[in-house]
């Protein structure tokens, strides 16, 4: 016995990792805040230490250059922006590993109250700016054009306090667009942003870089944080609210929660990951800074991609399969491959029979490299694929939304694509912001599609009519057939771009994007972690390629090849016969008009779907009441609010007794309705100035401004009477309440901690009552 578990300790020890434990420090740029989100969700999920990394995050010192603080070993990654590229051209020796910001969030804060209304009314002004050159050179770039510079402005030693702006010892500071707007607002100082992007002024933000002697010495570690960085991110983005309360437990409180979430949101405007791959270097806009550079006499020499800027992870490198895996490719060389015919332009059959679009550009590279071949199925539906990959008939899917239902009989790598699920309407229909308010309207979706089981969970009231494929959705929306699609933003901005859909928009986004991964089989978890590692081995520059082929390029090819030209022709053949044919002018004039409308609709399209939608709503959809993000804030707002005016302000936490019973005998969906219809009787009772909104669960918060404790018990029991007696489809029931009043000094979470005490206490006591003492 003894002997067997020495040779399995020893064998642990052959077999462990070579990057197993190894320490490397990370020079974050600022104090710890969501700005660096990405590097807390990949060390609290174990991003890092599935890559053998134990990463230490090092808060910034705002007195050190923290760019010097890496060249020099004081850690060995750090974050800051694309001065990094000036550092890189002077020889200093750096890499960049991964731009996180497509955008730097760096703006200029004045109040609105200044009468500073352009960047030319910055001349002669007070502006705080950073005193090293490794901070805000975004402002500095965009003073240079705007012309504040050569005429001249007073430049103060940068200080965070942004009360001396408030009192007037400032005219102008540097901040980020998601910190300090967000705390003046909050203290009621309207303020307005000069954004240097909004100027032309299109440098990337935050990126994390090493040092050449990193990447000479460990190619494989850079290759790993990089890795474990970008999942970090993706997670973080799609898990803003635990990440920030996990900042508050961890980290640092110097932000409120809501402070955090305003954050968050700027954060993924900054990232546009929905417009770009994360890590992506173009080298277009590396170019762009190129001539920016030298247009300030900053840069003395080229930059381009073979300065060796960029460190382009495992391009080259084999693909490391283990004996088991590599004896499955030998036992099965050919891999039957389900896809959708009708997905444009993630995959397609065209109408030669082809096999097209973005996977099938992922799996010509996994062939190339893995050595075997898929064999893409062309002749059946999706919904048919998916039933030959359950019965075994097919081995894989070629991309595919993760669901439980599918997760019964396919084995998902980690995504390969992401992209948002949006509602797409006639351009008549204002912004949709829920999706509960698709009630009442027959919505799309494609049979078998992950949205339509999302919709039948999350929005099981609503009235969905399947359709066969995207571009049939499309059509019926477009010809007033049936109000809105559900799909993919890939597929539908490609489809009405190239269909000529002029009258159609996005409307909306779901709380929930396309996460689309490959599948293989249950009973084939080899074929999964193959296809894993294949996936891993694309490098992000070959991403970026089939990106831009399939998404980027075809648009402006659409536009510039099948629209502009031929309308420019009709127009030259009216002026050689316009002298002739009057009234053959007179027609072919209105067609030219109406085109010249067609075209202009679907550019501005193009552009709505490279803006930012929307990801967090403020109501819960289920009950229609605000949620746990807009409660959040305004808490906070009332808090600052009665702290600066006085007054008083109350807060009801409300808690239906014995809800889980509800759901145990009667079923979700009559429980569901028990929490609808609360709702409906608290919003009938409050005045308007109140807000109203789930907590979570069956637990809801109602806050009253200009509200004594007293008046604020007394609108509890009223609630607490009125739906003791309310006829509901589970039978009577009751409530408990707890209310608690603002006092000074007091911060938001005590407040409602103290509330929550008085709620455990209603219910300690036996339930059905409220306590307020």
């Amino acid at each position: 016995m003894m002997a067997k578990i020495l040779s399995l300790l020893l064998l642990l020890m052959i077999g462990a990792p070579a990057l197993a434990g190894e320490a490397v420090r990370i020079q974050l740029k600022w104090y710890h805040q969501f700005q660096f989100a990405g590097y807390y969700a990949a060390l609290e999920k174990g991003f890092f230490a599935e890559e053998g990394l134990d990463v230490e995050l090092l808060e910034r010192d705002p007195s050190k250059n923290n760019i010097l603080q890496v060249y020099e070993g004081e850690a060995e990654y750090g974050v800051a922006d694309s001065v990094l590229l000036l550092y890189q051209t002077s020889g200093l020796g750096l890499r960049i590993v991964a731009p996180i910001f497509q955008q730097s969030p760096s703006v200029l804060m004045t109040l609105a109250s200044s009468g500073i209304e352009t960047p030319q009314d910055l001349v002669g002004r007070r502006i705080r700016l950073y005193d090293n050159e490794t901070d805000g050179f975004p402002l500095l770039a965009f003073l240079a054009e705007q012309g504040v510079l050569e005429r001249g402005f007073t430049r103060q030693a940068f200080n965070p306090d942004f009360e001396l702006l408030i009192r007037g010892d400032s005219d102008a500071m540097h901040g980020y667009a998601g910190n300090e707007p967000y705390r003046l607002r909050e203290l009621g100082h309207e303020v307005r942003l000069f954004h240097p992007a909004h100027y032309g002024i299109d440098l990337y933000g935050d990126m994390l870089f090493t040092t050449e002697r990193e990447a000479e010495q460990h190619p494989e570690r850079i290759a790993a944080m990089r890795r474990a960085v970008l999942k970090g991110w993706e997670y973080a983005l799609d898990h803003k609210e635990e990440i920030a309360r996990l900042i508050l437990e961890q980290y640092s409180r110097r932000k409120s929660f809501a402070a955090l979430m305003y954050e968050a949101q700027a954060t993924e405007q900054a990232v546009a990951r929905f417009s770009v791959p994360l890590g992506t270097l173009d080298p277009g806009r590396l170019r762009y800074i190129q001539a920016l550079y030298q247009r300030h006499g900053l840069l003395d020499k080229q930059l381009t991609i073979e300065t060796r800027s960029f460190f382009l992870d495992e391009e080259q490198a084999g693909i490391p399969l283990t004996e088991d895996e590599q004896a499955f490719l030998r036992a099965h060389p050919v891999i039957r491959v389900g896809i959708d015919p009708d997905w444009y332009p993630l995959e397609f059959v065209d109408e030669n029979g082809r096999f097209g679009g973005i996977s099938a550009d992922y799996l010509a590279l996994l062939e190339a490299r893995l050595g075997i071949r898929f064999e893409p199925v062309t002749d059946q539906s999706w919904s048919r694929a998916m039933e030959l990959v359950r019965t075994r008939e097919l081995d894989m899917l070629s991309m595919a939304a993760q669901t439980p239902e599918r997760s019964a009989y396919a084995l998902f790598t980690e995504p390969y694509i992401h992209s948002p699920m949006v509602i797409v309407t006639n351009d008549q229909v204002d912004y949709i912001g829920d999706p509960a308010r698709l009630l009442g309207h027959e919505v799309a979706v494609v049979q078998g599609y992950a949205p339509q089981e999302w919709l039948k969970t999350h929005q099981p009231r609503l009235r969905l009519r399947p359709v066969d494929s995207t571009r049939q959705g499309l059509e019926q929306v477009a010809t007033g057939e049936i109000f809105a699609l559900v799909d993919n933003l890939a597929a539908v901005s490609f489809l009405i771009k190239q269909q000529g859909f002029s009258n159609l928009k996005i409307s909306g986004q779901l709380p929930l994007a396309f996460d689309l991964a490959m599948a293989a089989r249950s009973d084939w978890p080899l074929l999964r972690s193959i296809l894993q590692k294949g996936l891993d081995a694309i490098s992000q520059d070959e991403k970026h390629a089939i990106y831009d082929k399939w998404i980027r390029l075809q648009y402006e090819t659409r536009l510039d090849l099948k629209r502009i030209a031929p309308y420019f022709l009709v127009l030259l053949g009216i002026l050689l016969v316009v002298t002739f044919d009057a009234l053959r002018f007179r027609r072919l004039h209105l067609r030219l008009k109406l085109s010249n409308q067609q075209l202009k609709a679907a550019e501005e399209q193009l552009i709505n779907q490279n803006r930012e939608l929307k990801r967090l709503s403020i109501t819960d959809t289920l009950t229609g009441a605000c949620n746990r993000l807009k409660l959040d804030a305004v808490l906070g707002e009332l808090q600052a609010r009665a702290q600066r005016y006085g007054g008083g302000v109350s807060i009801i936490l409300f808690d239906l007794d014995h809800f889980k019973q509800v759901n145990d005998r009667h079923g979700h969906p009559v429980g569901d309705e028990v929490l609808r219809r609360f709702a409906d009787l608290v919003r009938r009772t409050i005045r308007e100035t109140d807000v109203f909104g789930r907590w979570g669960g069956e637990e809801f918060m109602l806050a009253c401004p200009e509200t004594g404790l007293a008046e604020a018990v007394q609108l509890a029991e009223r609630i607490r009477q009125a739906f003791a007696t309310l006829e509901l489809p589970s039978g009577r029931q009751t409530l408990s309440a707890g209310v608690a009043e603002w006092r000074t000094g007091q911060s938001v979470e005590t407040w409602i901690d103290l509330c929550d005490q008085r709620l455990y206490q209603a219910k300690s006591q036996g339930r059905n009552r409220v306590i307020g003492v």
